[in-house]
């Protein structure tokens, strides 16, 4: 969509099809004339300033006039409209009188000036509030009306979804659609052959997309193995309420050996997290919270219990945790390390990548791999504190074929993407640098069947031969388009899974974009 057009499109809109009402009503000496009645205009600052609303004001209450054929809603050119009684509070104060069917929860309107209204109302991501300025004292009217009821038309970012095999053909695409901004933060498969999605319908977006304020709830979406919507569920898994915080959506997701689905999330307006069981259905098993410790990863050991990584502000690190009830069995320390990324099995064992605290004497926090056994007992570490780039941290490592390791990592010059790989030791072998910006400081990597390798960020995709050699890429620099051998998706991921023969991802993204 070309935002640019908007004042064009605005100017059109007003001048035709606004008109002043003639009614006799608003002449009528019986009825007073309130200061605040009038026609006022919504100031837009969701969808880029492209959403054209209007709101009148008389003896009969306030009505909401939403076009729905500009570049935010984009579905149907007319107005759908929405009326509420009125009931004066105070002098600058006016209670929205809805019903129980209503959207609408203690809604206010509150006279800012002569020239200003305020409309708030509840919502799950807190008090929701809207600038209206006062565009004539006269009560316009707005054709054509909608005859009928259109649903979450307001549309910029919608969760990206889609499937791409390993020699380069787009296998599926959807973009699942909720409110302005929707996002997709994990994915991952599930036992009848397709895929669930933890996210956020109606996010916010605050510098980049996607955020929220709801402490409590998440969007959970069912696939079948084309990308189709099976079912969309909340799950609930505390009670903290509206948080002050812009909050992350999830943090890591992984399917148990037993198929239940672990996910993390943020606790609200404190350091924390909250660690959500539930099983394929959706339906929730048990949430516990860690507080003082951001979780940023966890996984299962080879004993089937959960492993939880994370930076408490000391070099207590991991935690074991009973997968029943997420009880703590035991805790880990590991001095001279500081915030863990991404771990790995390795046979019985894991390994794990992060960074360490900047040493005065470097610009860059040192990456480190660490070889623990089951129950977190360091085998042996390694620390990239010799670097000729700027290190940006780690993203993901795994295992390779020949008992060595290859970490996804980020470098400073640009292009970022770095790959490193190391013997059974952590001894560094080689390492290759792509045409990949990464975008959003996130990176996947996992094997294919011939023995190569599927990675993928924020902005690229990118399939590897065992060499680490690139086979084929579909990427963009700093940009969201994507181009595969028989099509292309528009927007960043923010996940990956391995599938059979591919991969899938999910992020967020618009068909608009393309």
């Amino acid at each position: 969509m070309n935002f640019k057009i908007f004042f064009l499109i605005l100017g059109f809109i007003f001048f035709i099809t606004c008109s002043e009402n003639g009614s006799s009503n608003t002449n009528s000496t019986d009825i007073e004339i309130m200061p605040y009645y009038g026609t006022y205009l919504y100031q837009d600052k969701q969808c880029s300033g492209s959403d054209i609303q209007y709101t009148i004001i008389d003896e009969n209450g306030i009505s909401f006039f939403d076009f729905l054929g500009d570049n935010c809603d984009d579905t149907v050119e007319c107005y759908s409209v929405q009326t509420f009684d009125l009931m004066e509070m105070s002098s600058d104060t006016l209670l929205i009188m809805a019903d129980e069917e209503s959207d609408v929860t203690n809604g206010i309107v509150y006279i800012a000036s002569d020239s200003l209204i305020i409309v708030s109302y509840d919502s799950n991501n807190g008090t929701a509030e809207y600038h209206w300025e006062k565009i004539k004292d006269e009560i316009y009217s707005f054709t054509p009306i909608c005859d009928q009821e259109y649903q979450n038309t307001k549309d910029i970012a919608d969760i990206l979804v889609y499937a791409v095999s390993d020699n380069g053909y787009l296998l599926w695409k959807n973009y699942l659609h909720g409110g302005i901004w929707d996002l997709g933060s994990a994915i991952t498969t599930t036992q009848d052959g397709g895929y669930l999605i933890i996210g956020e319908l109606g996010a916010i977006e605050w510098g980049g997309c996607c955020y929220t304020h709801d402490s409590d709830t998440r969007d959970i979406i069912k696939l079948n193995n084309q990308g189709i919507i099976e079912w969309k569920k909340e799950i609930t898994y505390s009670n903290y309420g509206v948080s002050d915080y812009h909050l992350p959506i999830s943090i890591s997701l992984f399917k148990t050996t037993q198929g239940d689905l672990v996910f993390l999330a943020p606790v609200g307006s404190r350091i924390g997290v909250n660690i959500i069981m539930m099983n394929q259905e959706g339906e929730l098993i048990w949430s516990k919270e860690y507080p003082e410790f951001y979780g940023t990863e966890i996984t299962e050991n080879a004993s089937g219990q959960l492993v939880l990584l994370g930076w408490s502000g000391s070099t207590k690190l991991l935690k074991i945790l009973d997968n029943t009830n997420g009880d703590i069995i035991s805790e880990k320390e590991y001095p001279g390390l500081f915030y863990p990324i991404a771990a790995t099995s390795a046979g019985q064992d894991l390994v794990v990548t992060g960074f360490i605290k900047r040493i005065d004497s470097l610009n860059y926090s040192p990456t480190f791999l660490l070889k623990i056994d089951d129950q977190g007992n360091e085998i042996w570490r390694k620390i990239w504190d010799q670097e000729t780039e700027i290190s940006r941290g780690p993203l993901d490592v795994i295992e390779t074929n020949d008992g060595g390791f290859l970490i996804f990592c980020q470098t400073d010059p640009p292009p970022y993407a770095t790959l490193i790989k190391t013997d059974s030791e952590g001894n560094e072998e080689w390492r290759k640098k792509y045409d990949d910006y990464v975008g959003g400081g996130k990176g996947w990597i996992h094997h294919t069947d011939d023995g190569g390798f599927f990675m993928a960020s924020g902005y690229a995709v990118t399939k590897l031969d065992p060499n680490g050699l690139v086979e084929w890429q579909a990427a963009c620099s700093s940009c969201f388009p994507k181009y595969f051998n028989n099509g292309k998706v528009t927007g960043a991921n923010y996940d990956m899974r391995p599938i059979e023969g591919g991969a899938v991802m999910v992020g967020y993204g618009s068909a608009s974009w393309e």
